[in-house]
């Protein structure tokens, strides 16, 4: 495994590194390839409405630490 790509993916925001785990999953999923691109759209789509302002990330650990 490359240590230096497993560095700068870690220098990421958590936002930016949620949707590259994303990529990467739907890169390997078995699915048919019609399906997988478009998972791969959805997923660029997502990342695009968040870096315009559109639409906002939920803070995972102030959810999991609520009561």
């Amino acid at each position: 495994m490359d240590n230096v790509l497993l560095e700068k993916a870690l220098e990421m925001p958590a936002n930016e590194r949620v949707v590259f785990a994303e990529l990467i999953l739907a890169s390997i999923d078995y699915e048919e390839e019609e399906i997988r691109q478009s998972w791969i759209a959805e997923v660029c789509n997502r990342m695009k409405t968040v870096n315009e302002g559109k639409s906002e990330l939920l803070d995972f650990e102030r959810l999991y630490n609520e009561d």
